[in-house]
Protein backbone atom coordinates (compact mmCIF):
# COMPACT_ATOMS: atom_id res chain seq x y z
CA UNK A 1 0.00 0.00 0.00
CA UNK A 2 1.40 3.29 -0.96
CA UNK A 3 0.94 6.33 1.08
CA UNK A 4 0.56 9.64 -0.52
CA UNK A 5 1.64 12.63 1.44
CA UNK A 6 -0.33 15.69 0.71
CA UNK A 7 1.27 19.01 1.65
CA UNK A 8 -1.08 21.83 2.20
CA UNK A 9 0.40 25.17 1.31
CA UNK A 10 -0.97 28.04 3.17
CA UNK A 11 -1.18 31.36 1.33
CA UNK A 12 -0.92 34.76 2.95
CA UNK A 13 -4.25 35.75 4.28
CA UNK A 14 -6.14 38.35 2.24
CA UNK A 15 -6.06 40.83 5.14
CA UNK A 16 -2.26 40.74 5.42
CA UNK A 17 -1.89 40.99 1.62
CA UNK A 18 -4.09 44.06 1.59
CA UNK A 19 -2.08 45.72 4.39
CA UNK A 20 1.21 45.03 2.51
CA UNK A 21 -0.17 46.46 -0.74
CA UNK A 22 -1.41 49.60 0.99
CA UNK A 23 1.96 50.10 2.74
CA UNK A 24 3.86 49.79 -0.56
CA UNK A 25 1.46 52.20 -2.29
CA UNK A 26 1.81 54.79 0.51
CA UNK A 27 5.64 54.51 0.44
CA UNK A 28 5.69 55.01 -3.34
CA UNK A 29 3.27 57.94 -3.05
CA UNK A 30 5.51 59.65 -0.48
CA UNK A 31 8.60 59.10 -2.66
CA UNK A 32 6.86 60.59 -5.72
CA UNK A 33 5.61 63.56 -3.66
CA UNK A 34 9.16 64.39 -2.44
CA UNK A 35 10.52 64.07 -5.96
CA UNK A 36 7.81 66.32 -7.41
CA UNK A 37 8.22 68.99 -4.71
CA UNK A 38 11.97 69.13 -5.38
CA UNK A 39 11.32 69.43 -9.08
CA UNK A 40 8.83 72.26 -8.76
CA UNK A 41 10.92 74.26 -6.29
CA UNK A 42 13.87 74.32 -8.69
CA UNK A 43 11.65 75.63 -11.50
CA UNK A 44 9.75 78.14 -9.38
CA UNK A 45 12.80 80.35 -8.71
CA UNK A 46 13.06 83.16 -11.22
CA UNK A 47 14.42 86.66 -11.59
CA UNK A 48 12.30 89.58 -12.73
CA UNK A 49 13.67 93.08 -12.96
CA UNK A 50 10.77 95.49 -12.96
CA UNK A 51 11.75 98.92 -14.27
CA UNK A 52 9.49 101.57 -12.75
CA UNK A 53 11.44 104.74 -13.59
CA UNK A 54 12.96 105.60 -16.95
CA UNK A 55 13.79 109.07 -18.22
CA UNK A 56 16.49 111.16 -19.87
CA UNK A 57 17.65 114.67 -19.00
CA UNK A 58 19.44 116.99 -21.41
CA UNK A 59 22.71 118.31 -19.99
CA UNK A 60 26.01 119.81 -21.05
CA UNK A 61 28.73 117.34 -21.90
CA UNK A 62 31.28 116.71 -19.13
CA UNK A 63 34.52 118.51 -20.02
CA UNK A 64 37.27 116.30 -21.31
CA UNK A 65 35.11 113.20 -21.68
CA UNK A 66 33.24 113.91 -24.92
CA UNK A 67 33.87 116.15 -27.93
CA UNK A 68 33.03 119.79 -27.25
CA UNK A 69 29.83 121.09 -28.80
CA UNK A 70 28.05 117.75 -28.58
CA UNK A 71 24.61 117.46 -27.02
CA UNK A 72 24.49 115.14 -24.03
CA UNK A 73 21.80 113.35 -22.07
CA UNK A 74 21.82 111.59 -18.73
CA UNK A 75 19.67 108.45 -19.01
CA UNK A 76 18.20 107.09 -15.75
CA UNK A 77 16.55 103.74 -15.04
CA UNK A 78 15.30 102.52 -11.68
CA UNK A 79 13.41 99.50 -10.45
CA UNK A 80 13.38 96.40 -8.32
CA UNK A 81 14.04 92.67 -8.61
CA UNK A 82 10.56 91.33 -7.95
CA UNK A 83 11.53 87.73 -8.71
CA UNK A 84 12.21 84.99 -6.19
CA UNK A 85 15.93 84.64 -7.00
CA UNK A 86 18.84 87.04 -7.30
CA UNK A 87 19.66 88.60 -10.68
CA UNK A 88 23.02 89.69 -12.09
CA UNK A 89 23.06 92.55 -14.58
CA UNK A 90 25.72 91.77 -17.18
CA UNK A 91 25.11 94.34 -19.90
CA UNK A 92 23.31 97.56 -20.77
CA UNK A 93 22.38 97.97 -24.43
CA UNK A 94 21.25 101.13 -26.21
CA UNK A 95 19.37 100.45 -29.45
CA UNK A 96 20.80 96.92 -29.47
CA UNK A 97 24.45 97.97 -29.00
CA UNK A 98 26.29 97.37 -25.69
CA UNK A 99 27.24 100.47 -23.70
CA UNK A 100 30.99 100.49 -24.27
CA UNK A 101 32.66 101.50 -21.02
CA UNK A 102 30.77 100.78 -17.81
CA UNK A 103 33.92 101.47 -15.77
CA UNK A 104 33.97 105.16 -16.80
CA UNK A 105 32.57 108.01 -14.68
CA UNK A 106 29.84 108.37 -17.33
CA UNK A 107 28.16 105.20 -16.00
CA UNK A 108 26.91 104.45 -12.48
CA UNK A 109 24.71 101.79 -10.95
CA UNK A 110 23.24 101.72 -7.45
CA UNK A 111 22.02 98.87 -5.27
CA UNK A 112 19.06 99.67 -3.00
CA UNK A 113 19.35 103.29 -4.19
CA UNK A 114 21.79 104.16 -1.40
CA UNK A 115 25.39 103.89 -2.51
CA UNK A 116 26.96 103.65 -5.94
CA UNK A 117 28.55 100.39 -6.95
CA UNK A 118 32.29 100.43 -6.65
CA UNK A 119 34.82 99.15 -9.14
CA UNK A 120 32.53 98.42 -12.05
CA UNK A 121 34.44 96.65 -14.74
CA UNK A 122 33.96 95.47 -18.28
CA UNK A 123 32.38 92.99 -18.63
CA UNK A 124 29.71 94.17 -16.22
CA UNK A 125 28.65 91.85 -13.40
CA UNK A 126 26.30 93.59 -10.97
CA UNK A 127 24.16 91.53 -8.55
CA UNK A 128 20.63 92.60 -7.59
CA UNK A 129 19.24 90.53 -4.73
CA UNK A 130 15.63 89.38 -4.71
CA UNK A 131 13.51 92.27 -3.44
CA UNK A 132 16.35 94.81 -3.80
CA UNK A 133 16.12 98.06 -5.75
CA UNK A 134 18.55 99.24 -8.40
CA UNK A 135 19.26 102.47 -10.26
CA UNK A 136 21.30 102.91 -13.43
CA UNK A 137 22.53 106.25 -14.75
CA UNK A 138 24.67 106.83 -17.83
CA UNK A 139 25.59 109.57 -20.27
CA UNK A 140 24.93 109.61 -24.00
CA UNK A 141 26.18 112.17 -26.46
CA UNK A 142 24.88 113.00 -29.93
CA UNK A 143 27.97 111.46 -31.57
CA UNK A 144 27.34 108.10 -29.86
CA UNK A 145 30.78 107.94 -28.19
CA UNK A 146 29.84 105.33 -25.49
CA UNK A 147 27.66 103.40 -27.97
CA UNK A 148 29.74 102.67 -31.08
CA UNK A 149 28.03 103.12 -34.43
CA UNK A 150 25.01 105.01 -33.09
CA UNK A 151 24.11 108.70 -33.11
CA UNK A 152 21.41 110.35 -31.04
CA UNK A 153 19.22 113.46 -31.41
CA UNK A 154 16.55 115.43 -29.54
CA UNK A 155 13.12 113.77 -29.75
CA UNK A 156 14.56 110.37 -30.65
CA UNK A 157 13.17 107.31 -28.89
CA UNK A 158 15.91 104.99 -27.71
CA UNK A 159 15.56 101.48 -26.40
CA UNK A 160 17.64 100.69 -23.34
CA UNK A 161 17.85 96.98 -22.55
CA UNK A 162 19.09 95.49 -19.28
CA UNK A 163 20.62 92.04 -19.92
CA UNK A 164 21.09 89.55 -17.06
CA UNK A 165 23.31 86.52 -16.56
CA UNK A 166 20.25 84.26 -16.91
CA UNK A 167 19.85 85.55 -20.46
CA UNK A 168 16.77 87.65 -19.76
CA UNK A 169 16.32 91.02 -21.48
CA UNK A 170 14.39 93.88 -19.93
CA UNK A 171 13.84 96.57 -22.61
CA UNK A 172 12.59 100.09 -21.88
CA UNK A 173 11.87 102.94 -24.31
CA UNK A 174 13.00 106.47 -23.46
CA UNK A 175 12.51 109.67 -25.45
CA UNK A 176 15.53 111.99 -25.50
CA UNK A 177 14.33 115.53 -24.63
Amino acid sequence: MSTTIIHKRRAVSPVIATVILIAVAVALGIAVAFWASGLTSSFSKYEKLGVSTQYAVSTSCPSGTLPSGDVCWVVNLGGQNTGSSDATITQIQVNGVPYKDVSSPLFSIYNNMTSPATQLSTPLSFPVKSGASFAISFNLDSAGIPVPGKTFAHGQTIQVTIVTAAGNNYPESIVLP
